[in-house]
């Protein structure tokens, strides 16, 4: 069963809930980067979380309503179609999995780290099944190695912008693409920002660049 529901979301893959998705998921990271309005950074930080936490019990309740009830369900995944996996239909969406991930990594973690684990989610899982789908050949766990190498490949240039050292880049983006690859039960959403950020952390204090592991 759990192959045949791989197969078909392989099949039935939508250019435009991924573009939405890389949108959507980008704009966290890019206000984060770059402020808007004139904020400052710790502005900006109170306000991602505030939204972010929003969106999260938003999404969170719609899941509830959707899963307790049979008839709104199908009216909503039949409206949100474009949006949401048919993989999804009977369990919690991935949108709930990134809101709550989001809101951990910017409320843990520093700037860079959090912005990093972002936009691995957003521009990296992307990548990945861009190149699992087209370039698909050699199957891991179920998953492309092609598609993984993408996810490395995206991550490692977004923490070398960031960081500008090579050796966080690299442990930030093997970090990001092995749990990625090894995401089997626990929605990627969720796994791959938080993994991320830790693994980036950890590469942080280990090379004794003065950077706090986490932010309380």
């Amino acid at each position: 069963m759990q192959n045949t529901e791989k197969i078909v979301e392989t099949k039935t893959f939508q250019g435009f809930r991924k573009m939405y998705h890389v949108l959507a998921a980008s704009l966290f990271p890019l206000a984060y980067l770059y402020p808007p309005f004139h904020l400052s950074v710790g502005e900006t930080r109170k306000w991602l979380l505030i939204v972010s936490a929003g969106c999260f019990l938003l999404s969170f309740v719609l899941d509830l309503l959707r899963l307790r009830d049979h008839e709104f369900n199908s009216w909503f995944m039949g409206l949100f179609s474009e949006f949401i996996r048919r993989t999804e239909t009977n369990k919690f969406n991935g949108s709930t999995f990134l809101c709550v991930a989001f809101y951990l990594v910017i409320f843990f973690f520093n700037r860079n780290v959090a912005i990093s684990a972002m936009f691995f989610l957003s521009l990296g899982d992307a990548a990945a099944e861009l190149g699992g789908k087209n370039f698909g050949r050699l199957k891991i766990f179920g998953k492309s190695f092609e598609g993984t190498l993408a996810f490395f490949l995206v991550a490692f240039l977004i923490a070398y912008l960031l960081f500008e050292n090579w050796q966080i880049a690299l442990v930030g983006a093997l970090a990001g693409a092995l749990v990625e690859l090894l995401s089997f039960e626990l929605d990627d959403n969720l796994t791959v920002p938080i993994g991320s950020a830790i693994a980036l952390s950890l590469a942080l204090g280990l090379l004794h660049l003065g950077t706090p592991l986490i932010l309380f």
